[in-house]
């Protein structure tokens, strides 16, 4: 008994002063009489103190292995906190921080917890946290890729975090044995006993875990109950060092704050918990203040019984001031596998979760016995840990792992404060906290990475990102009713305030579309075009109208908007979709059209399709007055006569027909640049085309239409063809057969019966060997200049001077440009072009000879039509609208 007694003080205590008695041992043999017989009893006694209102204990609960506050949360959370940093480095803190500042960095470290441990209990108390712990609050507050994000990268880290605190158990073990096995072989030994216990059942493995927290409270009693050995230590409070520069400020912080990190132990417990809505606040929040309360008391002793030159340069000062150091490696082997564990517990529970959300393998989300246990998820955790420790060292990876955890901190924070901030009425959790608190603690912890390794917090982040990108892309199909939509609708809510209040200019004009396009698959050709133009630049919704009586459909509204938004959405990620019942279609269209939208956020352009040519004349009439309405709200109109035989063709070539007797121009110009910005008509070649009557005409206006084009900063070629006697529709079937789209302005006819079929036969007629054409009209209200031109203020009131002068001329000498400022940008000769026909020819008196986008007023009449044209003006498209002209009967125009 002697020769071991002397063993045990040269190898096994040769650091400590205090010599090596049959009471130290049997000091030692007590904390493991009492861990293992008087555990259940200790834990009793702190939950009546510590947790009021708990009393279901881990006896009741052990069939099923479904723990209490104190068993499932309290215990394994302060095991973790109170873990190796705490004996080996609090004491190199004090020495290079001063009294002083390890207490404000304690102070600072625990404000950060405490934020976490509020968002917990807030996010805990709203809904029940289920298995998986932080991954669950997490995924169901920001979503399935964030949590993936997170929660993956936390199960390695869990995992790899045992082989840290077994390589650190073993290291501490050799240091005081001459055991001649090799580290690996102890390391993996004490793993496969840790592994064991944990298969066993969780239960058991927490009741392990009463004997590591018996050793630890016997170790603070020995350290708080120790005596001074340094020399000077009797005049320790005249020498205490308040505050210390040896080391920056923000090293000795990166150094502590691991120590306080382990709030989540418990929170990875959550599936195997009582009532998780109880016992997460209540376990967390006593295990991050009974810790506060250690941290706080550890360095003001250590700075009253150690100098600090001592405390700087000895990492084992502490067990230079326990009254039993022996109980010191007691409580540093508790810490240590406790720590372990606790990893070994949790680390499987978060993989389940993930397999059971379908963002792992499904065999790790196997559980066996009536609790569930995810024994495939220990085993994986074993051979993570088993791998960590015959590589040998994990230094290189060790600050990744702490990222890990503190991004799980930091976007535990954040999630608990977006769902507060979104104001959703889902989130009304018992334990409210203000979203500043957790938005402040979630961005603290990013700074806390920042300060302590930047290098793995960039290597961390960029892990994530990665994991959250290929998450992103999977079809998960679903959302867990997750605060994605709260949070966005916040943003939203926000966003439209904002732009109520700023005042729209015409340069930040964007296309807001909405598609009438009644039955999807036969209206499919309106998404494909409504998509190409809009792309991200604006808003397209899809509307599909149900002409009928809302009680006796409307039952069957969300379903058949299920259906459409799934179909489109598949092809068309952009679209929105909405399915109306309307008692008629085209007086809902009408009403849709003006009441869509949100304040001054609306749309602004409508696409539909071209009618069937045999159409009733009812339908037909109801139609013209539905775009007559339509343009009245100011509305621009896309209408789309689509060639089901070639469809859009090879996407290669778009002619924009540009005829000047309709303010339509500058959008068909902007629509042929849109659809150029498009992948599938990226390459094609467009087109404007216009027409004259001689030679001596074609090289000027082509060159003033080139000078507008090149001002406009798109990419067009100009066209400019002869008459030569033949019919503008003659022309247009001519010249456009091979294109792949054609874009032309269209006139609106008057309400009567006789222009209304006036205007579809002619139109009929011109169309019916046209590719795909877009007839366009567009808003009056709508200005073209702002976004096709660059032009400084000065100019626009130059121009606006302009045409208030033009204004007040005569009809028949009145400049017919309703875009002056267009012109003016493009130069002195297109200037000439646009606002004066004489610039052209002399007087002309054919509408043909008009100038390029030169327009009257749609209240007024030209003077300068003749008759024949003035038919055409009446019912057709711009460039279409001489299209039988030589045809016409010389009626005198009605005015507009």
């Amino acid at each position: 008994m002697d020769w071991l007694l002397q063993q045990l003080d040269v190898e096994l205590f040769r650091i400590s002063s205090t010599p090596v008695t049959g009471l130290s041992i049997a000091v030692m043999v007590g904390v493991l009489l009492v861990g293992v017989f008087i555990g259940p009893l200790t834990r009793r006694a702190l939950a009546r103190v510590l947790i009021q209102g708990d009393n279901v204990g881990a006896e009741q609960v052990v069939g099923q292995a479904r723990f209490g506050t104190f068993a499932g949360v309290f215990t394994p959370s302060i095991l973790t906190i109170l873990g190796v940093v705490m004996y080996l480095r609090v004491g190199w803190c004090v020495g290079h921080a001063g009294l002083g500042g390890i207490l404000l960095i304690v102070m600072i470290s625990h404000l950060i917890t405490i934020a976490t441990g509020l968002s917990v209990s807030s996010i805990a108390t709203n809904r029940t946290v289920g298995a998986g712990g932080a991954y669950f609050i997490i995924s169901r507050s920001l979503g399935a890729p964030v949590g993936a994000a997170i929660g993956i990268p936390l199960f390695f880290g869990q995992a790899l975090s045992v082989t840290f605190y077994i390589v650190g158990f073993t290291e501490s073990l050799q240091q005081l044995s001459s055991t001649p096995l090799p580290a690996k072989l102890i390391s993996s030994g004490v793993l496969l006993v840790l592994t064991a216990v944990t298969l066993k059942s969780a239960d058991l493995a927490l009741k392990v875990q009463y004997v590591v927290m018996a050793a630890i409270l016997a170790s603070l009693v020995s350290f708080f109950a120790g005596h001074a050995t340094f020399p000077d230590a009797k005049s320790a409070k005249a020498g205490i060092e308040w505050w210390s520069q040896s080391k920056p400020f923000a090293e000795v912080f990166a150094v502590f704050f691991p120590a306080v990190t382990g709030i989540m132990a418990g929170v990875g417990m959550s599936g195997d918990l009582k009532n998780p809505r109880e016992s997460l606040p209540k376990g967390t929040m006593a295990a991050i203040f009974v810790g506060m309360t250690v941290y706080i008391l550890f360095p003001l002793f250590m700075a009253i019984k150690a100098p600090p030159d001592a405390l700087r340069a000895d990492n084992n000062v502490v067990w230079k001031i326990s009254w039993v150091p022996a109980l010191i490696y007691a409580g540093v082997w508790g810490a240590t596998l406790s720590s372990a564990i606790g990893s070994i517990l949790t680390a499987p529970r978060t993989l389940q979760a993930l397999a059971t959300d379908g963002l792992a393998p499904r065999i790790f989300g196997k559980g066996y016995g009536p609790a569930n246990e995810p024994r495939v998820g220990i085993v994986t955790t074993f051979i993570l840990a088993e791998t960590g420790i015959l590589l040998g060292n994990l230094d290189a990876i060790a600050p990744v792992l702490t990222m890990f955890f503190l991004a799980t901190y930091g976007l535990t924070n954040l999630a608990c404060g977006l769902e507060k901030w979104a104001a959703s009425p889902s989130f009304r959790p018992d334990f409210a906290v203000p979203s500043v608190v957790s938005l402040a603690g979630g961005l603290a912890c990013f700074y806390v990475m920042s300060i302590i390794n930047m290098l793995a917090m960039i290597a961390a982040m960029t892990f994530c990102a990665l994991i959250y990108i290929v998450t992103q892309r999977r079809v998960l199909g679903t959302t867990y009713g997750d605060a994605r939509h709260g949070i966005w609708a916040a943003l939203v809510r926000s966003a439209l305030h904002r732009l109520r209040r700023a005042e729209f200019h015409a340069l930040n004009w964007r296309p807001n579309l909405i598609i009438l396009g009644g039955d999807h698959d036969k209206r499919h050709y309106l998404l494909t075009l409504g998509s190409a133009i809009v792309q991200d630049r604006g808003i397209v919704t899809y509307f599909q109208l149900l002409p009928g009586d809302v009680e006796a459909i409307g039952g069957s509204r969300r379903e058949r908007f299920r259906l459409l938004d799934d179909r489109v959405h598949e092809q068309f990620p952009n679209v929105f979709c909405r399915v109306d019942v309307v008692t008629d279609k085209y007086g809902g269209a009408v009403t849709i059209a003006q009441s869509y939208g949100v304040g001054s956020f609306e749309a602004n352009t409508v696409m539909l399709g071209w009618p069937r040519k045999d159409g009733e004349e009812s339908h037909r009439m109801a139609y013209v007055e539905m775009l007559r309405d339509l343009a009245a709200l100011d509305k621009s109109l896309l209408i789309v006569r689509y060639d089901q035989e070639r469809k859009f063709g090879t996407y290669q070539e778009i002619h924009i027909w540009w005829g000047g007797l309709q303010n339509n121009g500058g959008l068909m110009l902007l629509l042929g640049y849109l659809l150029t910005a498009n992948h599938q008509w990226r390459n094609a070649k467009v087109s404007v085309m216009t027409v004259v009557d001689t030679e001596r005409m074609r090289d000027e206006v082509e060159g003033n239409i080139r000078r507008i084009i090149q001002n406009a900063r798109v990419t067009a070629e100009p066209r400019v063809l002869l008459r030569s006697g033949r019919s503008i529709g003659e022309i247009m079937k001519a010249e456009s057969s091979s294109a792949d789209l054609a874009i032309a302005g269209l006139r609106l006819p008057d309400r009567d019966k006789h222009s209304v079929s006036m205007f579809f036969e002619r139109m009929n007629g011109m169309l019916a060997n046209m590719p795909t054409t877009v007839l366009v009209h567009s808003a009056r209200d709508f200005e073209s200049e702002p976004v096709l031109f660059d032009q400084p203020e000065s100019k626009r009131a130059t121009a606006k001077e302009d045409a208030d002068e033009a204004k007040a001329k005569p009809p028949a000498a009145r400049a017919t440009g309703p875009l002056p400022a267009a012109a003016r940008a493009a130069g002195p000769a297109a200037s000439a072009t646009l606002a004066n026909d004489d610039a052209l020819a002399p007087r002309r008196r054919r509408a043909t000879e008009t100038p390029l986008l030169a327009t009257p007023p749609p209240e007024e009449s030209h003077p300068a039509l003749s008759a024949a044209d003035a038919a055409d003006a009446v019912a057709e498209a711009d460039a279409e609208s001489a299209a039988g002209r030589d045809e016409a009967d010389g009626k005198k125009p009605d005015k507009p």
